[in-house]
């Protein structure tokens, strides 16, 4: 069972030195308007679309080729700045024109050996960083980190928590570092394009690997309750997406929302979608093992699957205290919450609340020994 798995699970970033093209502050719209640029200084801001949550951005001049960097999204896309700082193009040529300008903050400043001193580069090495590493780029507000966090824990690598002060610096390699006699921007370009390729096919590799094994099993409270402690701390949207996934397999919905609820306060409509009816349940909002399949119309409030149909022809049986429901081609799994209503629990079905509603279906009572009806 994977929940929501709607976001790449690697995210990209780079360091900079001052902005030679001269980009400006402020809202940057893209032609049609649905896209926002948002520039706080010439190097970080951030990308909107006036409905989901905003995705933070860097600007990566580190090489030869100027990158917009989306932490959340997990891409690194080629951009093309003019020279007055007015108009950004990206690699599918869309053109965002400065609209609102704004004074710019400081610049953050870069610590040497941190992941956003080394850049790129820090990307190139988050697939196989070490425990204090990821720790150290999470910790930084990268979000790629907090993920590596979760990956080396889920995979059983290392426990970061443990490990989070050894082996934490990130490098560049000399090309790529300004103010050094070995600095060559064209070398430091074919040396960046190279670790992202790398690290993007390290990623792909893990997630074909994630899509044959199964990820049911949960993880242990101790490494859940650290997920969740960094979801609630740096707030990182796709991260906590994550850690609520891992939260609703352990079967702990309460749990679960608090995390998805940092999404919804991002700004992200459909996390508060979810998040709003779970929340009205209070002491409820936990999971009871169900006995017997259940009778009637259940509905939700929105989603991609409003209603639920249980009677007699109904696919549908209990496992480990779980409805199973084949439905159009779909297996949906749910859960019975302390009120009696059902959790989704599956990709079609996560985190909608079905309540009981009147309906047609007529069940016959199932026979002994049977899961359903």
């Amino acid at each position: 069972m994977r929940l929501l798995t709607l976001f790449p699970a690697l995210l990209l970033l780079a360091a900079l030195p001052a902005a030679a093209d001269g980009l400006r502050c402020g809202e940057h719209r893209s032609a049609d308007g649905g896209m926002a640029l948002v520039f706080t200084t010439p190097s970080t801001g951030y990308r909107h679309n006036d409905i989901g949550e905003p995705e933070p951005l860097w600007v990566d001049r580190s090489a030869a080729q100027t990158r917009l960097v989306m932490l959340d999204d997990g891409v690194a896309q080629p951009i093309r700045i003019s020279a007055d700082g007015q108009r950004i193009e990206d690699d599918v040529d869309v053109v965002y024109t400065l609209r609102q300008p704004r004074a710019c903050a400081i610049e953050p400043s870069t610590v040497d050996g941190s992941c956003r001193a080394a850049g790129s580069h820090c990307i190139g090495q988050l697939p196989t960083a070490s425990p204090g590493q990821a720790q150290r780029a999470c910790s930084e507000g990268v979000g790629a980190g907090c993920s590596t966090v979760l990956r080396q824990l889920r995979d059983g690598s290392a426990v970061a928590a443990a490990d989070s002060t050894s082996n934490t610096r990130f490098e560049r390699p000399p090309a790529c570092r300004e103010h050094t006699p070995g600095h060559d921007l064209l070398a430091c370009e074919a040396l960046t394009d190279d670790a992202l390729v790398a690290a993007m096919q390290r990623v792909d590799e893990r997630l074909q690997q994630e899509d044959e094994d199964s990820l049911d099993s949960p993880l242990a409270a101790a490494a859940r309750d650290h997920l969740q402690q960094l979801c609630l701390q740096h707030r990182s949207g796709r991260f906590c997406v994550e850690v609520a996934e891992q939260q609703l397999i352990a079967l702990e919905p309460a749990l679960a929302v608090q995390a998805l609820q940092v999404v919804c306060d991002a700004g992200r409509v459909s996390a508060c979608e979810r998040t709003a009816p779970l929340r009205e349940l209070g002491a409820d909002l936990r999971v009871v093992p169900l006995l017997q399949v259940p009778c009637g119309r259940y509905q939700a409030d929105g989603g991609v699957i409003e209603t639920l149909d249980f009677g007699d022809g109904t696919r549908a049986r209990l496992r480990e205290g779980a409805i199973h429901l084949q439905q159009d081609g779909e297996t949906l799994v749910l859960r019975q919450l302390g009120n009696g209503d059902l959790l989704g629990m599956d990709a079609q079905t996560g985190y909608q609340r079905y309540q009981p509603a009147p309906g047609t279906a007529q069940c016959t009572p199932p026979r002994e020994g049977r899961g359903s009806p």
